[in-house]
């Protein structure tokens, strides 16, 4: 089972502050405390930034994975195209924690400004006003990784105020907290753990041994509040049901359980408790935290939170980073080679086959003199050569991905040259070298326009080729399928799979010869799938974020098949919004695929940097059945 990443002692000393300022806002505080927990928040805040750094290093531990791919003499495109997925997933983390993170900071923001300057109060009223030292004063300052910070608060002159974070973050009403402050903190908390749920388990499985791949999703709205996370017993009883949610989302095939633990790590961290323990009374969360808190008090437990986040992002940049599995190379460049002395051998025969690792400096210009079918120029003396039939190959390190491509008649070729080495001793030297290869006619070739699978209820296309033959001598048939016995205008055949339970089907390709005789070329054989399920786009998008100003335009829901060559049409026939309203999440439906106003509506009232979530998608394709997708769609809104 895969990791999700055990806590730094960085990350131990945060959570310990926690507990410490909560036990210290349930009391009647001094002047002393309050400057205590102004040195606290200064200190959990630089233990933020440390956490921030190490984040950062592992977004480092994907760039060098690239680096080194990339910087091969034969790039592996899936490789690359792996690990950049990868990438792109801790890409999508860092996203989402840097906004739940900022918007945490704004909002202590917003309280010093207010407290400070009343309830209209903003950054506008702190313009021409400077500290001690001259400097122009500030709340929050934003790092060059677009991270925002709180201030010291050493010299801010209202700490012990504690008006401002009762009025913003609980209100009149201690069930319902203002929307503005309160549900915005409470939001931060749901809308990043939701997101990073849906960023982990959306994933596709690795084929089983008949092909068949799941789609993994899971769906948030599952998860139950726990009342209370006070005492041990009580957090025990909140993971012992978030273990056995995740075990039935197993046994169900809706997640992978290389995720469990990430999964689990996540909804134990991000998930709050409905309420808390304050003088030995049960208050809302959110009133036990902030109810006649102090001013620096509300700002630290705002602080510790973002911990909270950044902790978060740990966890999963890790479970993301142990699958890259690309080794650093010690050297500039290495490389395998496998080579022998001819490209080309009879069946039943054998050949040689050298394989080596070359080490060498990709810094350097590769320089090649070469001839085609003359073994002689290469041996002879630089001013003897024939330089009229010489060619030459120069690639500059700047020239990523240029080849030297070769050709030549049918038949047995070789080429002998010369490549320049770099001698730190004796400068450049030129050393020989030769290559073997042989050029054949092809004989028949058959490809699937749609990879080397049939897909039932599809018209497939197949591409078929017999080169030496009259085409009016070949002939295409099918075992374990129907195709058509003549190509389309674009030279392509049209092969049916059956239904039912076949796996597979093999196309024969046969000609007839000169001589009259049933020549079989090639026999292809073609798994049998269904059609693949689409994903659900809006707006043109799968996931990531989205500005709110356009999200309110888009009327409806788009099912495709995304990036797939297969064009199949697919309409979606209902869906469910997930929203909250009065402080409750609620599930919206549609039946068909455009948006209700109700949904509208609710999408103007999604705070900037909220989710917004589509679930219980289902779609009608070319066989007209409506099907459920596996994944919802989840978008950040800013």
């Amino acid at each position: 089972m895969g990791g999700g990443g055990k806590e730094t002692p960085r990350q131990k000393m945060i959570g310990m502050m926690y507990l410490v300022l909560l036990a210290l806002l349930a009391m009647n505080v001094s002047k002393e405390i309050i400057n205590a927990f102004v040195m606290l928040n200064n200190k959990m805040d630089k233990s933020i930034t440390q956490v921030e750094k190490g984040n950062r290093t592992i977004e480092q531990d994907f760039e060098n994975a690239l680096t080194t791919l990339n910087a091969a003499q034969k790039p592996n495109p899936k490789e690359i195209e792996r690990v950049q997925k990868l990438k792109a997933k801790n890409e999508a983390a860092r996203d989402l924690v840097r906004t739940a993170a900022n918007n945490m900071v704004l909002l202590q923001e917003r309280m010093l400004l207010q407290c400070s300057f009343g309830a209209e109060g903003s950054r506008a009223n702190l313009d021409g006003q400077v500290d001690d030292h001259g400097h122009p004063v500030q709340y929050v300052t934003q790092d060059d990784k677009g991270y925002w910070h709180l201030s010291d608060l050493s010299h801010y002159d209202k700490k012990d105020e504690y008006d401002t974070p009762t009025r913003l973050f609980v209100g009149d009403n201690f069930d319902a907290p203002p929307v503005e402050d309160g549900q915005k903190l409470l939001d931060c908390f749901s809308n990043l753990r939701d997101s990073l749920l849906m960023l982990v388990s959306t994933h596709d499985s690795k084929p089983d041994k008949d092909g068949k791949v799941t789609k993994y999703a899971f769906d948030p709205s599952l998860i139950e509040q726990p009342k209370f996370k006070t005492s041990p017993e009580e957090f025990k009883e909140f993971e012992d049901k978030v273990d056995v949610l995740l075990d039935q989302q197993k046994k169900a095939g809706k997640i992978d359980k290389e995720d469990l633990k990430v999964l689990r790590d996540i909804i134990v961290r991000l998930t709050l408790p409905q309420k808390t323990i304050n003088h030995d009374e049960e208050y809302p969360f959110l009133a036990g935290i902030f109810d006649h808190a102090p001013i620096v008090g509300a700002a630290a437990a705002m602080t510790s939170m973002r911990g909270d986040f950044l902790g978060v992002e740990t966890i999963v940049s890790q479970y993301f980073a142990k699958d890259i599995n690309v080794v650093p190379f010690a050297f500039n460049k290495i490389e395998p080679l496998a080579f022998s002395s001819t490209s080309y051998i009879n069946q039943g025969d054998s050949l040689s086959l050298k394989v080596m690792i070359a080490a060498y400096d990709s810094s350097k210009t590769t320089e090649l003199k070469y001839w085609v079918d003359d073994t002689v120029q290469y041996r002879l003396p630089e001013l003897e050569r024939d330089t009229s039939t010489m060619m030459r190959f120069t690639k500059k390190p700047s020239e990523f991905g240029k080849q030297l491509n070769i050709s030549g008649s049918v038949g047995d070729h070789i080429m002998t040259g010369l490549i320049a080495v770099e001698s730190a001793t004796e400068g450049k030297k030129w050393k020989p070298w030769n290559f073997n290869y042989s050029v054949g006619a092809p004989n028949a070739a058959v490809s699937a326009a749609d990879l080397q699978v049939l897909y039932r209820g599809w018209k497939n296309k197949i591409k078929v080729s017999a080169s030496g033959y009259k085409p009016e001598n070949v002939k295409v048939s099918c075992s374990g399928c129907s195709i058509s016995s003549a190509p389309d205008k674009d030279g392509n055949y049209t092969a049916t799979a059956p239904g039912g339970r076949a796996k597979e089907a093999f196309i024969v390709v046969s000609a007839i010869d000169d001589n009259g005789k049933n020549v079989e070329l090639t026999r292809e054989r073609f798994r049998i799938f269904p059609l693949p399920k689409p994903t659900v786009f809006f707006g043109g998008k799968a996931g990531g974020s989205m500005k709110k100003v356009d999200a309110v335009q888009i009327p409806k829901l788009v099912a495709k098949l995304g990036e797939s060559p297969l064009d199949v049409p697919y309409s979606v026939t209902s869906f469910v919004m997930l929203t909250v309203k009065n402080g409750q999440p609620i599930r919206l439906k549609s039946k068909g695929s455009r948006l209700s106003p109700e949904m509208k509506n609710a999408i103007k009232k999604i705070n900037k940097g909220g989710s917004l979530t589509f679930t219980g998608v289902k779609v009608k394709g070319p066989s007209g059945k409506e099907q459920p997708l596996d994944a919802g769609l989840v978008l950040t809104l800013k």
